[in-house]
């Protein structure tokens, strides 16, 4: 998904520049260089309140008229750029939606919430929420055994989950997954979105009951939450004229959104799309007698301004007690964790090209935020979303009136084009979530795949210089199956804590050591190079096998090491030991690192017969230093 987005826009940092240099002359005061006060817009750090001018009360009808027209005038890139936006994530949130086994209407519910709480309260300007494959892709089990009511709840502890992953400053925690997890976790991501689009050609059950929030598609038990739920689950198929019908309304979407750029920009493709396909199941397939489902056989969309759920009488809620906690706990830490993951890599991607700095810890505030209301409202939480905010950034919509602009205009779109909505063929609909698909898995990770385990032979003959070590490819097609198989946070866990467990042994391995006797052979020298940190004690440990021999006085240089935790503590106290019981009347560590010796010491009733010595203490002696010939020892 990254990889796609990313050649999408590859062309946008580039672009950005002239588009800030035109705004900067043009619609944004210039600063005074002889203004001691004088402000720069673009110096000023992300997130806090710029204002250039000195307020003045309006004196009339006209000079409010005229400065409306020059805010309008100076502002009209980020609104259009904000409609924009808005248009291009109905389609999606209505699609995800159907993913997640609930109305429409709540989808479109969580884009407008979600949108505003990341605008005003985000870790950067430019960025855009709404609903995701990502949190709808976990909620379908929850819904098909619970009902709705405890889909708003898992979104409400989703969301007080992340404000306090933000009041705890734990948005940096993004940076320990490794790019074969991110990897996995877009391939899984895409495989269920793409398969869960197979729910359309099954027949709808007769008995969908609205209060319940499901649409009657994916409706069919516990089974809907694996992937494979659209070929497992009892739900006849339709038949196959309607079935040939909606397969033309999927092909004539992918066909439009491949097109239609080609002719014009002027609306995103896919809502091109769905626009022809409804113009098409109107006037065409149904005047010659055949139909399809659209969004209002489904899950008819109203158009009511949101009210919270408990005084909402269309939703059947469950008291609150002990046992909905633990059953929506699950979901909700899921939905916390995929949250807080795609809209954290979609901050450092948009950083990286606008060359600005965002705050994650903001950023996860903002998303926990959006998602409590949109619990508390009846939406089914989201996150922030790459594709919205690489086309945000691309429409030089950088400031937070861009993104609030989106949000206000969805909510008029949920208010005002629900009619509109509801005569979505939903084939259609399916037709957008395989593009969605189709830019969320990596394809080049299948070619690192082939280049990884193929001989040496085929791949100089197939040009597959992609090879990588194969521990991180087992990653990524571990996060894969888990995923397929059990859900995305627990893809994303499993694959982090093997790459750890990778990344440990790994490293245990790398330890190496030198050994030089002094000229007089008085004094051995030890030169230990590598981690020492609890994956590498016994590898350490290993270098040192016959000791009894060695002179009386030993000394252990740590210069080329690093002393990570207790376990490499423990390591030194061995070492000591082993040379002590071998007759050394004097051993030395010396050269620690300041942070190794810092941490040494502040445990040193731990160590007190040890002699540990930080590197700028040590002055060179020439009678050790001299030596008469070295060993190199490799674990």
């Amino acid at each position: 998904m990254v990889a796609k987005e990313m050649e999408k826009f590859e062309n946008l940092e580039v672009e950005l520049q002239p588009q800030r240099a035109n705004s900067e002359d043009k619609d944004q005061p210039k600063a005074d260089p002889d203004d001691a006060n004088a402000v720069d817009a673009y110096s000023v750090p992300v997130g806090d309140v710029l204002c250039l001018c000195k307020p003045t009360p309006v004196r009339s009808p006209g000079d409010f008229s005229s400065r409306l027209w020059t805010w309008m005038k100076d502002n009209k890139t980020q609104v259009l750029s904000g409609i924009t936006v808005a248009l291009a994530q109905v389609p999606e949130a209505v699609s995800f939606s159907f993913v997640a086994g609930v109305s429409p209407s709540v989808g479109l519910q969580s884009a407008w919430i979600m949108g505003l709480a990341t605008s005003w309260f985000g870790g950067r300007p430019g960025m855009v929420a709404g609903s995701t494959g990502a949190i709808a892709s976990v909620l379908p089990t929850l819904v098909a055994d619970y009902g709705i009511g405890h889909m708003f709840y898992a979104i409400i502890l989703a969301g007080l989950i992340q404000m306090v992953f933000a009041f705890l400053k734990l948005g940096s925690v993004v940076r320990i997954i490794p790019h074969p997890v991110m990897v996995g976790f877009c391939n899984g991501l895409g495989v269920v979105i793409g398969v869960a689009q197979f729910n359309i050609f099954k027949v709808p059950e007769d008995d969908h009951d609205d209060s319940s929030g499901s649409h009657r598609a994916l409706a069919g038990g516990s089974e809907i939450g694996s992937a494979f739920s659209p070929f497992t689950n009892d739900l006849p198929w339709v038949d196959a004229t309607m079935g040939l019908w909606m397969t033309f309304h999927i092909v004539v979407t992918l066909a439009v959104y491949i097109l239609f750029p080609k002719i014009s920009t002027a609306i995103p493709s896919s809502l091109a799309g769905i626009i022809v396909c409804t113009v098409l199941e109107h006037a065409f397939v149904r005047q010659i007698g055949f139909e399809t489902n659209t969004v209002e056989d489904l899950a008819s969309v109203k158009g009511e301004f949101p009210v919270p759920i408990w005084f909402d009488d269309q939703w059947e809620l469950p008291p609150l007690s002990g046992s909905v906690f633990v059953e929506v706990l699950p979901t909700a830490i899921t939905a916390a964790a995929i949250g807080l993951l795609e809209s954290l890599l979609t901050l450092e991607i948009i950083d990286e090209l606008t060359n600005t700095k965002g705050s994650s810890n903001w950023e996860a505030f903002g998303q926990g935020l959006g998602q409590f209301l949109s619990g508390v409202f009846g939406g089914m939480g989201g996150c922030t979303t790459i594709g919205q905010s690489l086309m945000n950034i691309h429409n030089g919509g950088y400031t937070r009136l861009s993104s609030t602009a989106a949000g206000l205009f969805m909510l008029c779109i949920l208010l005002a084009a629900y009619p509109l909505i509801n005569l979505i063929p939903v084939a259609s609909l399916a037709g957008v979530m395989f593009v969605v698909t189709y830019y969320t898995i990596e394809w080049s990770s299948f070619k690192v795949v082939l280049g990884t385990f193929l001989p040496k032979s085929i791949r100089e003959k197939y040009s597959l210089q992609t090879k990588v070590n194969r521990a991180d490819v087992v990653v990524m097609l571990i996060v894969v199956a888990m995923t397929l198989v059990f859900d995305l946070a627990i893809g994303v866990a499993c694959g982090v804590v093997v790459a750890c467990l990778v990344y440990s042994w790994d490293a245990g391995t790398r330890m190496s050591l030198q050994r030089a006797v002094t000229l007089d052979g008085d004094a051995v020298v030890y030169t230990v190079s590598g981690p020492v940190f609890f994956g590498s004690i016994k590898p350490l440990i290993d270098l040192f096998p016959d000791v009894q021999d060695d002179p009386k006085k030993v000394i252990i240089l740590f210069e080329n090491a690093e002393i990570y935790d207790w376990s490499g503590m423990v390591a030194l106290k061995k070492l000591h030991e082993r040379f002590e019981n071998a007759g050394a009347t004097s051993v030395k560590f010396e050269k620690l690192s300041m942070e190794s010796h810092r941490m040494i010491m502040k445990g040193e009733n731990l160590w007190e017969e040890m002699n540990v010595y930080e590197h700028k203490e040590i002055e060179e002696d020439p009678g050790v230093t001299s030596h008469l010939h070295t060993e190199d020892r490799h674990a």
